[in-house]
């Protein structure tokens, strides 16, 4: 029972030690540029049954017919219908399940992207293209965190300048980046930040 104290009371006085090291401390976020690097483009395409109109004397294909179709277009520009990878997941979950079918190609060559865009086929639509980042290194994210940390070391000594204190020591350093990520196409032209939060010690 004595044992069961003692460890109760050195958890008081370690929170009680740390609300006070967060009493004279401050908080601020710091960024750094970090530089889009594209790993990989995923091209997203999915058939659709096309219905016969009679008036628009357009003829009626199925999915099987516009996915040969489509093959034969991408052997013309040297690009394998094969490497592309069924979506089930997709697909089933689609509303068009029995008329609809799913497909996505992974490459690395943003010149087979163009190829495959361009194909204008009716019952044919490319829906989007994801693009995935290349996985930061070690060293990278050393590097970055390090130049976050030292803006936010600056944004920190412009706010306590006027209240007659320092900024200290790093008390702790949050890091929520991901070592890769998806782009998202409509801002791949804006600056990738990279952020940590960190604490410092008042002085």
């Amino acid at each position: 029972m004595n044992f069961i104290k003692k460890i109760f009371f050195t958890l008081i006085l370690c929170h009680g030690f740390l609300q006070a090291q967060q009493q004279n401390s401050i908080s601020v976020i710091g960024e750094a540029n970090k530089t889009n690097e594209i790993d990989t483009y995923i091209v997203n395409v999915e058939f659709r049954e096309v219905i016969g109109d009679n008036y628009r004397n357009t003829k009626g294909k199925t999915v099987s017919e516009l996915e040969k179709e489509f093959a034969a277009a991408l052997s013309k520009v040297n690009i394998n219908f094969s490497r592309f990878e069924e979506d089930i997941m997709y697909r089933i979950s689609s509303y068009a399940y029995t008329t609809s079918s799913f497909y996505f190609y992974k490459t690395a060559s943003l010149d087979e992207v163009k190829k495959i865009i361009n194909q204008k086929i009716e019952g044919v639509t490319n829906t989007k293209v994801d693009i995935i980042a290349k996985e930061m290194t070690n060293e990278q994210i050393g590097k970055l965190t390090k130049e976050a940390v030292d803006d936010a070391r600056k944004t920190a000594d412009q706010i306590v300048t006027n209240i007659g204190k320092k900024i200290g020591d790093v008390i702790q350093i949050e890091n929520p980046n991901n070592k890769y990520k998806y782009y998202n196409v409509m801002g791949l032209k804006e600056p990738t930040k990279y952020y940590v939060k960190v604490i410092f010690s008042l002085e």
